[in-house]
């Protein structure tokens, strides 16, 4: 009977996460950022190569998945497509780029502002899809199932 009170616990607390976080997004996010800041720092030496990347993928998998959800949450508050993908787009992306460079800069990276260009340019590109296809799913959606 206890094991299945637990069992009940962990399913409430990953149902409570996956409502701020995307966890899916936040791995795949984080390996795919670590590997390209990896890249950009191993000139300085493989140790300041493995430091950014890692620094980078611990950021994105808790951040880039929070903002993922974000961009979700902003999609659907509006009906008007534009106003949804543009300001799902660009308010997460401008929050994540900001705080990357932070954390680069803060932390010592040897080339922060490089490091920071792939999540400028992917995160505003990947957050505005994200947001297009969460508010078409979900208008598209309403529209077939009215009230």
């Amino acid at each position: 009977m206890k094991g299945m009170r637990t069992n009940l616990n962990v399913k409430k607390a990953a149902a409570g996460v996956s409502k701020f976080l995307d966890i899916r997004m936040g791995l795949l996010g984080a390996l795919f950022m670590g590997m390209i800041v990896y890249f950009i720092n191993c000139d300085h030496g493989i140790f300041y190569g493995i430091i950014a990347a890692s620094k980078q993928a611990l950021y994105t998998f808790f951040f880039g998945a929070l903002f993922v959800r974000m961009a979700e949450n902003i999609a659907v508050q509006h009906e008007d497509r534009i106003k949804a993908v543009v300001s799902g787009g660009i308010i997460p992306a401008a929050l994540t780029s900001i705080l990357t460079y932070l954390l680069h800069a803060i932390k010592g990276t040897p080339e922060p502002f490089n490091s920071t260009i792939p999540t400028m340019v992917l995160s505003l590109l990947s957050f505005s899809i994200w947001s297009y296809l969460k508010h078409t799913s979900v208008f598209v959606k309403e529209s077939e199932n009215p009230k």
